[in-house]
């Protein structure tokens, strides 16, 4: 029940956000015990007296509202189980019968009046709760909505079917209140803390049935129906069920379901609440799949399912150079701001959920850390699974014509487990197979385990194969696969492999893998000059070059020749340094069977680094000339 106590303790050190919605009024704030989300179509303001003052329909953006709930009506599915004050309009309207044909529709009205009127009763009544009352005794809340021409009739008086409000008829729209009252703020009863705090305390004096908390260890109320809802709001999985009294649930082992546990109504509400909260609020949501970090004290953490830029340094500038000691540094830095507020004392839970079935909700991952171990952990994944990377796009403010416009940035880390299945297994892959990895990828980040070596093999593949994809999706799946291989090397052999060309690398990979950029720059080059845009051999034969690399390398410079006549002596330098790379490999290993290691994809990459780099100063200098030249014209004709 470790789970379970971390949240509650979350809850309780968090009671300030209760009821909060903060900036994003999309996100579900922290509830109140006894109360849930519901969305609204129709909004009455009555005063104080009960008397109605007006109504409207509710736009879509504004209908998420908190409602008070009970044990039952949380979770209902049919029958008669009102909610104690905002509900559908076969509850809340007294008039309901007149206009609507349903079955035992007086008996909907009844139970929830007959509900209500125990809360005002009691001495936790709220004055706007006892408003609401007086209003809804008087049965005319159907009435007032026609008058009002929110909800229309058809030629027999009757509500009209097929009229829409929301995602459900009108005759089965949900309500809620204003209540105005003069000196009070706050007219909104599902925003008024006071309205939540009446009920909290009324419903917790009503409950009986006292049993040993297994959580809190005390004899409190406790429950058998613990919230859904967990997910998101049309989540109907529960973490803790036990409704299967007829089936293989307790045959041979237990009596009844109160022997497998017992948790106290207002633990149960409080933890599950506060898991709510903190998976709208910061959840990494993969389909159905959700991981979530947090700190038992609300702690500001870096986000485990993020890219580096994203999880460690935010809106941070970027800085223009970038080597892998500036990012280490860079990294420390953060690391340490973190640092400020989670010490050891500091609690830390990283929890992963997923549904096998509608129902049942499982905990599919599970760690409790203190805050420096979670950071060593973290640091230890975005020092080591870094590479350059230059495929994420960020906002770059407002065009012309005031519609947000993005840019592409380079930065320097590791990619996030999304990229990472990406990289591995492209765009079109199974939702199943998504959730899969990122479950592999977990204990990666958190536990310091190896890498998968099918997930590293995978991505080497899918980029030894260029053809197969677009030129973005390559790039982009290229670092990638570089940031995995050197993160695999590196946890395996301890080898550390830099980001930039090492001409002093002997590894007999690394140096076909320069070789094959080599060839591929000469006739790119070639095809440049003759104004042709095509695929090259190097790029074509790629994959056969990984398995077969001397075979490959002789069809390879085969190719090659008529483009080094084409280019003639500005073949020369590049001609020379493939000389130069070749007679690093020693004959032995150059005529070798053996396919290449996943490090020909690091020379590969590597060398053709160097001829991008070369290309961009290039011009660079053409531009600065032309520059110069257009000043000095300037100069002369001033």
């Amino acid at each position: 029940m470790s789970w379970i106590h971390k949240l509650y303790d979350t809850y309780e050190n968090c009671t300030n956000e209760v009821g909060v919605a903060g900036t994003d009024e999309k996100k579900t704030p922290l509830l109140p015990i006894a109360h849930s989300t519901q969305n609204a179509q129709i909004e009455f303001i009555i005063n104080g007296d009960g008397d109605f003052l007006s109504a409207r329909a509710l736009n879509k953006e504004e209908t998420v509202t908190i409602i008070p709930v009970t044990e039952d009506s949380a979770t209902r599915s049919n029958g008669v189980t009102p909610h104690p004050l905002c509900d559908k309009l076969q509850y809340v309207a007294g008039d309901y019968i007149r206009y609507v044909e349903k079955k035992n529709g007086q008996e909907f009205y009844n139970q929830y009046i007959e509900q209500l009127e125990g809360w005002c009763n009691s001495s936790y009544c709220n004055r706007k709760v006892r408003a609401v009352l007086i209003y809804l005794k008087k049965k005319t809340l159907i009435s007032d909505l026609i008058k009002q021409r929110i909800i229309s009739c058809d030629d027999k008086g009757l509500l009209s079917k097929g009229v829409k409000m929301g995602a459900s008829d009108q005759s089965d729209a949900f309500v809620r209140f204003k209540v105005e009252i003069s000196g009070e703020r706050e007219s909104a009863i599902w925003l008024d803390k006071q309205v939540y705090e009446s009920y909290i305390n009324y419903y917790l004096s009503i409950q009986q049935e006292v049993d040993l908390c297994y959580v809190k260890g005390q004899a409190i109320p406790c429950s058998d129906k613990h919230p859904a809802k967990v997910r998101n709001t049309g989540d109907k999985s529960k973490l803790i069920s036990a409704n299967d009294t007829e089936g293989f649930t307790y045959r041979g082992r237990l009596v009844d379901k109160t022997q497998v546990v017992r948790v106290g109504y207002e633990t149960t509400q409080k933890a599950h609440n506060a898991l709510r909260w903190l998976i709208d609020k910061q959840g990494y949501k993969n389909g159905d799949q959700v991981v979530i970090a947090w700190g038992t004290k609300n702690q500001v953490l870096p986000q485990i399912m993020d890219d580096t830029q994203d999880s460690m340094f935010g809106e941070e500038e970027i800085p223009t150079v970038s080597t892998e000691k500036e990012f280490a540094k860079r990294l420390n830095r953060a690391i340490a701001g973190y640092g400020c507020d989670l010490d050891t004392k500091a609690e830390i839970v990283i929890m992963g959920l997923d549904a096998a079935t509608i129902g049942r909700l499982s905990i599919t991952y599970y760690r409790e850390l203190d805050g420096q171990d979670f950071l060593n952990r973290i640091e230890r994944w975005h020092g080591t699974c870094i590479w350059k990377h230059s495929y994420k796009k960020v906002s770059d403010g407002l065009d012309e014509k005031g519609k947000p416009k993005s840019k592409y940035i380079t930065f320097i880390g590791s990619p996030s487990p999304r990229d990472i299945t990406f990289g591995a297994y492209g765009d079109k892959v199974s939702d199943k197979l998504k959730k899969t990895t990122v479950e592999r990828l977990l204990p990666c980040i958190i536990d310091g385990a190896r890498l998968p070596y099918d997930l590293v093999n995978s991505s080497v593949n899918r980029v030894s194969n260029p053809i197969s994809m677009e030129n973005w999706e390559w790039e982009k799946a290229l670092t990638i696969t570089c940031a995995l291989i050197k993160k695999y090397r590196y946890d395996k052999f301890r080898e550390e492999w830099d980001m930039s060309l090492d001409e002093s690398q002997t590894d007999r990979s690394y140096i076909f893998g320069r070789l094959l950029a080599i060839a591929q720059q000469i006739e790119e080059y070639a095809l440049y000059a003759g104004g042709e845009k095509r695929g090259t051999n190097a790029e074509r034969l790629m994959h056969q070059f990984k398995i077969h690399p001397y075979k490959t390398w002789g069809i390879i410079t085969d190719k090659l020749k008529p483009y080094m006549l084409r280019l003639g002596s500005k073949a020369v330098s590049l001609t020379e340094l493939m000389t130069k790379v070749n007679d690093m490999l020693p004959y032995e290993e150059f005529t070798s069977q053996k396919k290449l290691e996943d490090s020909y994809i690091l020379g590969y990459y590597c060398q053709r680094q160097v001829f991008i780099e070369e290309k961009r100063q290039r011009i660079e200098e053409s531009q600065k000339k032309k520059l110069e030249k257009i000043n000095e014209g300037e100069n002369e004709h001033e």
